[in-house]
């Protein structure tokens, strides 16, 4: 029997099973190609590339049923960089007096003036008088602004109706003021439009009735219009915690501005009375206050689909806190017709923050004393100091401004275009897209400024945490790595203003100002330090007698930043011996981002 030749198999000749030809065999790779080793990848960020730290909370929610932890942006340079300034100023605000007024807060102001401002019964209206000649001057020049920085140098009761002796010029105690732009357009130079001015020229916004009255309406600077465009929006400040039982949560913040103020916990805010709307016939008292105990942004019905931008199908804002009434029927009526005593002077001086609250007179609890919760809508605004309001109303009414904010939200909601038809509110993610402006202090703001590389951020924070690769570095645009340094001589930038303004050649010393020839621009901004995080293009407000609503698409952060201006104690060919410090909000505020 024979037997045949040839391959047992049809495999190719001299090519072994799984390899090419001439290419040695590579060993398996266990990671990820493109992905650099040793740093986590995130799938839930923001448009900006930023792990989105609530919708990862909303999935763990999901996941786990129950969730309680801080709120922590660490890969955020925004965050990072905004948290001891903004700290800081937080918790000066529980030493600093409630009538003063807080960075990124609207207010009106004018230019300062000798004399005093007093209630001309002939004129109708408030004007300048001087005793000094024993007569009315004019009426002083009102225009709405936003408080961009507030004095180094502490204020007095005083300084309400007078100036007292300050040991620095008025950019160190003085309220800096930026005129307010038109939210709904484009043109934002009002916003160059600006002063150092003293407390006496700045009053509250809310209160713009009282300092208004007998101006006609054509008389009235665009400004004042400019703000009450916006008395109908809020954004949420410094979110820390984030609390949940699925399928709801809440994020736990430490602040708010609604209109033209700023709250935080622990303030003494007066309440509207409750049903009260724009053209009433009759105007009750305002009688209420509640001490701020929690402000939370409520999430009803979370929504954990990674690819959805919202975080939940429903959003309320609630104030949380103690209720006080001067109304000792009223308290009764709350109580259940108990009889109800009032606080003694000791439970007093434990309730309020604010010094004096005993001169309002008697103070009773509302609901036996239990915590209540209620929506922006009920709120008119921070109660003052008994003594503050004698020197700026001659009263200790509560509701001297309850027609006048209820009013201008109605305002707010027939012209301002970022609030769709049926809305009542506008939800901004920071104080400055609530302004809508482009800058602050002279500094351009979030993404209207060119120094905001958030890659460039991204690098350094990786640098900074021990985990940067070597692209980080190229990215980081260390000076070192940037190649050799420039022979080119460095101008300043007064250097060429100089040659059209005599002022500042004067400064510089000697420079040919009939020579036009431009130089190199220079970019001199600065990185940002004030923003607040963003939860959700959407939202929704609420009120225990009115529907709930959405709120309006959300933008991206913004920032502040300071700037010197006129006005100030530079002398010309004098080294300056001091600089101001920059203030931030949350935004922006901090710093906008921030106050």
């Amino acid at each position: 029997m024979g037997v045949r030749r040839g391959r047992a198999s049809g495999r190719p000749r001299g090519r072994p099973p799984g390899r090419m030809p001439g290419r040695p065999r590579a060993a398996r790779s266990l990671v990820r190609p493109g992905r650099p080793p040793g740093r986590a990848g995130f799938s839930i960020v923001d448009s900006e590339g930023t792990p989105d730290v609530f919708k990862l909370a909303v999935t763990k929610l999901k996941q786990s049923g129950e969730v309680d932890r801080e709120i922590r942006e660490s890969a955020s340079m925004d965050w990072r960089a905004e948290r001891a300034a903004l700290d800081e100023y937080l918790e000066t605000l529980d030493m600093r007096p409630s009538y003063l007024p807080r960075l990124g807060e609207l207010v009106l102001w004018t230019s300062d003036f000798d004399g005093d401002l007093a209630w001309n019964p002939r004129t109708q209206c408030i004007q300048i008088y001087s005793p000094a000649k024993n007569q009315w001057l004019k009426k002083p020049e009102w225009r709405a602004g936003v408080v961009g920085q507030i004095p180094t140098e502490d204020a007095v009761l005083q300084d309400l109706v007078e100036t007292t002796a300050k040991k620095w010029g008025l950019n160190y105690s003085g309220f800096r003021i930026e005129t307010l732009p038109d939210p709904n357009s484009p043109d934002k130079s009002y916003s160059l439009h600006y002063s150092y001015v003293p407390l006496k020229c700045v009053k509250p916004l809310n209160a713009f009735e009282v300092f208004l009255q007998g101006t006609p309406h054509e008389d009235l600077h665009p400004s004042i219009e400019h703000a009450m465009t916006v008395m109908s929006s809020f954004s949420l400040v410094d979110k820390y915690r984030f609390r949940g039982l699925w399928p709801n949560a809440s994020i736990y913040c430490r602040g708010i501005f609604i209109g033209a103020e700023m709250l935080t916990v622990g303030d003494a805010i007066r309440l509207k009375p409750k049903g009260y709307k724009s053209g009433s016939a009759s105007k009750p008292a305002v009688t209420d206050v509640m001490v701020i105990n929690e402000i939370r942004l409520e999430l009803i019905q979370c929504d954990e689909d990674v690819k959805s931008k919202q975080l939940a199908e429903e959003y309320h804002v609630r104030i949380a806190g103690k209720i006080y009434t001067r109304d000792i029927e009223r308290a009764q009526i709350s109580n259940n017709g108990r009889p109800t005593g009032a606080l003694s002077l000791h439970e007093v001086v434990d309730v309020f923050n604010n010094v004096g609250m005993s001169g309002y007179g008697d103070w009773y609890e509302l609901h036996s004393g239990s915590v209540v919760d209620i929506s922006q809508d009920m709120v008119l605004g921070r109660c003052y100091e008994p003594d503050a309001m004698k020197l700026l109303f001659n009263s200790l009414s509560l509701g001297y401004d309850l027609q006048g904010v209820i009013g201008a939200r109605e305002f707010s909601r027939s012209v301002d275009e970022r609030i769709p038809e049926g809305k009542h509110w506008f939800w901004g993610d920071f104080r400055t897209q609530t302004l809508a402006i482009d800058s602050l202090n002279g500094e351009d703001v979030g993404h209207y400024s060119e120094a905001r590389d958030v890659k460039m951020w991204r690098a350094n924070l990786r640098i900074i945490d021990g985990t940067a690769t070597q692209a980080d570095f190229r990215d980081a645009k260390h000076p070192s790595d940037l190649g050799r340094p420039s022979t080119k001589p460095r101008i300043s930038s007064l250097a060429e203003v100089s040659k059209t303004s005599k002022l500042v050649s004067a400064g510089l010393g000697a420079v040919d100002t009939s020579n036009p020839v431009s130089s190199t621009d220079e970019d001199s901004s600065a990185a940002s330090q004030e923003v607040e995080e963003a939860e959700g293009e959407n939202g929704e407000e609420s009120e225990s007698s009115e529907p709930e609503e959405n709120f309006t698409t959300r933008i991206e952060e913004l920032r502040g930043g300071t700037e010197e201006t006129e006005g100030g104690d530079y002398v010309p060919n004098d080294e300056p011996r001091f600089k101001r410090p920059k203030h931030d909000l949350d935004t922006d505020m901090v710093t906008q981002n921030s106050l």
